[in-house]
C-alpha cells in the first residue's frame, strides 16, 4: 500500500534541489572479503524490513510513496575505486554534491576500494526523509550482524504492490520538487505549512568533508574531571572544531546558533523503532570563550538543563537498540532541520554499540556519517561512537583543512586540567 507524503517529509523532500542536493551518507570502513555480488545478495535478503528503500515518491496534487516498478537492488549498488593519491574524503565530497536519482527510491550504495589493504568502504548516500524512526528505519540497520555470517545467493522475486500514489494521481506522473506546485497554492493546501515551501536554489553549493576519531576512554577522564557529560564533552570539540573553521577562513568569530538534535522520552513514541523521538533543540555554541575548559563548563551549564528535565534518553539506552542503529539515528536527526528555526550548524550525536558488527564474513572497523548542509547552514557535525572510539564527521560549505587539528588541539588542551 502507498502512503502519503507527509508535511516533514515533504519539507525535508523540497531541501534536495538539482543545484544544492541534500542526502546523508553513512560510511562503513569495513577488513575482509565483501563483493558486490554479495552486498547485492544481502540488501535483497533484508530489504523489506526497511521497505521505503524500493519507494519513490509520486503524484500530485498529493504525493505519496509508491513502489518503484522498476527497482532493481542491483541498480543501487555499484562499485568504485579511490584515484592514485585520492582521498576518501575528497571522494565523499564529491558525491555529496551529485544529486540521487529522483526516478528510483532516493539511495545508493557504493562499495568504494583502495582505502589500504584488505580494507574497503561501504558508502551508502540516502535522503534522510526515507527514514522516520518508527515504521520506516534505515536499511543499514538491518545488514549488520553480531557474527560473521556466508551470503547465501538470494532470488529477487519481490514485485510491486501499489505504483500510483493515494488521491488524484494522472496529473503528473513524475514529481521533480514536492513542494513547487504547493508554493502557489492556497494557504493550507494538503496540510502544507509555508515554512515548508521553499524557495529553488539556483547557485550550486559545494560540500566539504572532514573527520578526526578519538578515544571515549580519553573522553571518559575528561568528563569525569569536569563533573559532566560524554555528550558535553563532544559538543565542545565540536565548538572548537567550528571556531578553528571561522578563524582559517576570516569568519568573525561569534557564537553561532546549533541545531542539536536530542532524543527524548516519550510514552507514546515508545513503540517507535528507536524507543524514542528525536527532537529539535538549540544551542548557542561559545566560541568566543577563551579557554577550552571554559568552553566546556558553558556548553555544560547549557545543557544541564536540558538534562535535568529527565527527558533525555541515557546514551546506554540507544546503544542498546535492536539492529544496528546508528544509520536510522542519524537520518532521524539530520530530519529534525525541518523544524524551520535558522541556525548556522548542526551537531548530532549518535552512540554507537560497543560490539563487534559483521557485514556479511567482513568486519566493522569504523562507521562514521555525513549530512550535506541546507539553507543557512555553514558547518554540519556528525558524531558516532563505536567499539570505543568516537568519530567526529563534519561537511561544510568551504574546506575543512584543520578540522583534526583544531579538535586533537582541544582534546589535548582539556586533558591537560585532569
Amino acid at each position: 500500500m502507498s502512503d502519503p507524503v507527509t508535511t516533514t517529509e515533504a519539507a525535508l523532500l523540497a531541501r534536495d534541489q538539482a543545484t544544492q542536493p541534500w542526502q546523508q551518507a553513512v560510511v562503513a570502513v569495513l577488513s575482509g572479503p565483501l563483493s558486490r555480488r554479495e552486498l547485492i545478495d544481502l540488501v535483497t535478503e533484508r530489504i523489506a524490513y526497511a521497505p521505503r528503500f524500493r519507494r519513490l515518491v509520486a503524484g500530485w496534487p498529493v504525493p505519496g510513496w509508491v513502489d518503484d516498478e522498476n527497482f532493481s537492488v542491483g541498480g543501487h549498488v555499484r562499485e568504485d575505486a579511490l584515484a592514485p593519491g585520492q582521498r576518501l574524503e575528497d571522494w565523499l565530497a564529491d558525491r555529496l554534491v551529485k544529486p540521487l536519482d529522483r526516478g528510483h527510491p532516493l539511495w545508493e550504495a557504493t562499495l568504494v576500494q583502495g582505502i589500504g589493504p584488505g580494507t574497503q568502504a561501504l558508502v551508502v548516500r540516502a535522503h534522510p526523509a526515507l527514514v522516520d524512526g518508527y515504521d520506516n528505519v534505515h536499511l543499514l540497520q538491518e545488514l549488520f550482524d553480531s557474527s560473521p555470517t556466508d551470503v547465501s545467493a538470494a532470488s529477487d522475486d519481490w514485485q510491486p504492490a501499489e505504483t500510483q500514489p493515494p488521491g488524484i494521481s494522472d496529473l503528473l506522473s513524475g514529481l521533480e520538487d514536492p513542494l513547487r506546485a504547493v508554493s502557489g497554492a492556497a494557504t493550507g493546501l494538503l496540510g502544507m505549512v509555508e515554512n515548508a515551501v521553499r524557495a529553488v536554489a539556483a547557485s550550486p553549493r559545494e560540500q566539504h568533508v572532514a573527520g578526526v576519531e578519538v578515544d571515549l576512554d580519553v573522553l571518559t577522564e575528561v568528563r569525569t574531571s569536569f563533573g559532566c557529560t560524554t555528550h558535553d564533552v563532544l559538543l565542545s570539540l565540536a565548538t572548537a572544531g567550528v571556531r578553528g573553521w571561522l578563524a582559517d577562513h576570516g569568519r568573525p568569530l561569534v557564537d553561532p546558533v546549533a541545531l542539536v538534535p536530542l532524543a527524548v522520552q516519550e510514552p507514546a513514541v515508545l513503540e517507535s523503532a528507536i524507543g524514542c523521538r528525536v527532537a529539535p533543540s538549540w544551542l548557542g555554541l561559545p566560541v568566543t570563550a577563551v579557554s577550552a575548559a571554559d568552553r566546556l563548563r558553558a556548553i555544560a551549564t547549557l545543557t544541564r538543563a536540558r538534562t535535568d528535565t529527565g527527558l533525555s534518553v541515557p546514551a546506554r539506552n540507544l546503544v542498546e537498540l535492536a539492529g544496528f542503529a546508528p544509520p536510522t539515528l542519524h537520518a532521524v536527526a539530520a530530519g529534525t532541520v525541518a523544524a524551520g528555526r535558522p541556525h548556522t550548524v548542526v551537531v548530532g550525536n549518535v552512540p554507537g554499540p560497543e560490539e563487534e558488527r559483521f557485514l556479511g564474513r567482513a568486519r566493522l572497523r569504523q562507521v562514521y556519517a555525513l549530512t550535506a548542509t541546507t539553507d543557512d547552514e555553514q558547518v554540519g557535525v556528525s558524531i558516532t561512537s563505536y567499539r570505543g572510539r568516537v568519530t567526529l564527521g563534519a561537511a561544510a560549505v568551504a574546506p575543512l583543512r584543520r578540522w583534526a587539528r583544531d579538535v586533537a588541539a582541544e582534546l589535548g588542551a582539556l586533558r591537560a586540567e585532569v
